[in-house]
């Protein structure tokens, strides 16, 4: 989430004004989940592109950047987010 929200939210930690800390931290809540659920989204389609792209099946893939077949599933489907350092194997992977 962006400064904006951030402050927003340190002023609602000492500011009670009357029933609006409650709303204001579920509409902060909700736009901090959707935007979570979309970069999810956004790091399994690019895991789906890489994947494509290396030209193997996801077994020959999944082993060469050190996972598993079910795992790589995972994070293709959005189900799992990979750390850093698998996307950036991934990236890596499909450069050579």
């Amino acid at each position: 989430m962006g400064p904006v929200t951030r402050r927003v939210e340190e002023v609602l930690t000492y500011s009670r004004p009357y029933g609006a800390i409650e709303a204001m931290g579920r509409v902060i809540g909700q736009a901090r989940r959707v935007a979570e659920k979309s970069e999810r989204e956004a790091v399994a389609a690019e895991i789906g592109a890489l994947v494509h792209e290396s030209g193997l099946s996801r077994a020959e893939c999944a082993s060469g950047i050190g996972t598993s077949t079910s795992r790589l599933s995972t994070y293709v489907t959005g189900k799992v987010t990979p750390s850093a350092a698998l996307l950036v194997r991934m990236r890596r992977r499909t450069a050579a």
